[in-house]
């Protein structure tokens, strides 16, 4: 299937990734962006996701799946507009793909994280040819299974603890080496927590980290903002090569690129997988009207070379 056509009431910048669509040709996908009202759209994998089909006679327009982050950056300024179009079968249907893209998830369905500058946050989901709508006050989505499976994951890890561990204070017993147990070093707070780059991991130590965080240094500014973002961020990193990868997949698991988004601000930041270094796109000093592009890797480290400052 593929998308009905729409006229875009909103210009919006996006992330793309290209795919060779069958009878077509090369297409380019938004997987993530943000529009000029402060809408912003993540397409996460979601291999479980079953989408509607068309009944009858039926006169609700379609969105194909890879056109789902253009569509909704392109036609909605806020998340209530957007959940209450979704809502109505009669105006309009998510549809699968037909022609199977080559994207680097290997698959063409998903579940989207959508933010707006009014604070308000969604995971839209299709499960069974049925919507499903959750208020993401978790602050946190990944990939599969279903949001709210991640949701009641949460809780297998509330051993963990954002003070330093006491656990050992009315039982230590008098040893050769000194009182046992004993905290040596920090980080035993959070013994037990998930390590590895599978969705369901990362999407636990994204909430955790960012909980303990705000809960012990909170945020003060735009900067220390980032800092944090950047720094729970970079902790689940995937570096090419580390993660397996099904004869199925097409390319390597790794972390193409980052983002990160200011929807009252409206300022999107992202970075590829070389280059590390921020880069800020200010919609309010872009002319919104035109029509531009650019390589996602600038091909450099973001390396600076200050060697010149000690001279």
């Amino acid at each position: 299937m593929s998308s009905q056509k729409w006229k875009n009431k909103f210009s919006h910048v996006s992330i793309d990734i290209q795919g060779n669509l069958d009878g077509v040709g090369l297409v380019d996908i938004a997987a993530e962006g943000m529009n000029e009202a402060g809408l912003t759209v993540s397409a996460l994998t979601f291999r479980e996701a079953g989408y509607q089909t068309p009944r009858g006679s039926s006169t609700a327009s379609q969105v194909c799946v890879p056109d789902g982050v253009s569509w909704m950056l392109g036609t909605f300024g806020s998340v209530a507009d957007l959940t209450a179009e979704l809502r109505d079968p009669t105006k309009m249907l998510m549809v699968g793909v037909r022609p199977k893209l080559p994207l680097p998830s290997g698959d063409t369905r998903f579940h989207w994280s959508v933010d707006d500058a009014h604070g308000h946050h969604v995971v839209i989901e299709y499960v069974n040819g049925e919507l499903q709508l959750h208020n993401n006050t978790a602050g946190v989505c990944t990939n599969d299974p279903e949001y709210s499976w991640h949701l009641r994951n949460l809780n297998q890890f509330v051993n963990l603890s954002p003070q330093w561990p006491t656990g050992g204070r009315n039982i230590g017993v008098q040893t050769e080496i000194g009182v046992v147990p004993t905290a040596i070093g920090h980080g035993f707070n959070l013994l037990g927590m998930p390590a590895d780059y599978s969705p369901a991991s990362r999407f636990v130590r994204l909430f955790y980290q960012r909980q303990y965080a705000m809960l012990n240094y909170p945020v003060k500014d735009i900067n220390s903002s980032i800092a944090l973002v950047s720094g729970v961020l970079n902790t689940v990193f995937i570096t090419k090569g580390v993660v397996a990868s099904a004869a199925s997949d097409i390319g390597l698991e790794f972390t193409q690129y980052t983002v990160l988004k200011l929807p009252q601000k409206l300022q999107f930041y992202f970075k590829d997988y070389e280059n590390t270094q921020w880069r800020k796109l200010d919609l309010k000093n872009m002319d919104m009207n035109a029509s531009a592009s650019l390589p996602l890797s600038d091909g450099t480290m973001g390396v600076r070379d200050v060697s010149a400052d000690f001279r």
